[in-house]
């Protein structure tokens, strides 16, 4: 936006026009002395109202002049107040942007970290013999704070907990049965669940951040045969998305034989 510049006559103008003036009143009255003594009175009273309307003139001329000079000051005012208003407006979307943008690297950077540890899941023999390795793993790539994993028994419909992933010492999760509870509603729908924003009644995280609160909390069963023979409880401080990648790890995890 360019700077505005229209400029206004100063003072100067106001003194010239009243000396101009004052030089055109006294021609004028000048004037009048070499009439020759026969001029009738009614030329002086002409001459003295031409005079009287130039003065006119000249009054309203500097009162038109002065009210004008106070309306471009105030619209100098507004156009510096809102150029001010535009310029924080813009600083304001430079910021967003910029904060948008490193959004979009780090979700770009995490999203290529989930892959490489996703591979990392798939690759290494070490997640098939050990179940912790693989919550370890999980949780890594996803940020968790903590992970359960539930095994069905030979008594369907019966879980019991077959590993655990960074819980407090003092806590030990319950096993279920199909149908009982979140986790038990989970196995029968055979659909991921997800449940935000975990209060201080819920599942209390420890991570090497220290004791926490979970801000989400992600039921995962894993189906076989169109059953579902494991459940995997995750806590993560953040919203994951995995319910939406969680069908696709399944398959990975099943044809690997990891689960």
């Amino acid at each position: 936006m360019k700077p505005f510049n229209h400029k206004i006559p100063g003072k100067n103008f106001a003194v010239r026009l009243f000396v101009f003036a004052a030089l055109g009143f006294g021609l004028s009255m000048a004037k009048m002395l070499f009439f020759p003594s026969q001029t009738v009175a009614m030329v002086y009273i002409l001459d003295f109202l031409a005079l009287l309307l130039f003065l006119i003139v000249v009054y309203t001329a500097d009162l038109y002049y002065r009210k004008s000079e106070k309306q471009l000051s105030q619209q100098r005012a507004l156009f510096n107040k809102e150029k001010e208003a535009w310029a924080d407006h813009k600083n304001l979307l430079i910021r967003k942007l910029s904060d948008y943008e490193q959004k979009e690297k780090e979700a770009s950077q995490f999203a290529s970290y989930q892959e490489k540890m996703l591979k990392k899941i798939f690759s290494d023999p070490k997640s098939i013999q050990d179940r912790h390795h693989l919550l370890h793993l999980l949780s890594e790539t996803f940020r968790a704070g903590a992970a359960i994993l539930y095994r069905e028994t030979e008594q369907l419909g019966q879980f019991v907990v077959e590993q655990t992933y960074a819980l407090p010492e003092d806590y030990h999760p319950n096993n279920f049965e199909a149908g009982e509870g979140l986790n038990g509603q989970v196995v029968n729908e055979r659909t991921p669940m997800v449940i935000h924003d975990l209060d201080e009644a819920m599942l209390p995280v420890t991570s090497g951040l220290g004791q926490s609160e979970g801000a989400c909390l992600y039921l995962l069963p894993v189906v076989l045969d169109d059953r579902c023979k494991y459940l995997i409880e995750m806590v993560t401080f953040h919203e994951a998305e995995i319910d939406k990648m969680w069908n696709e790890i399944v398959n990975q995890l099943v044809d690997k034989h990891i689960l």
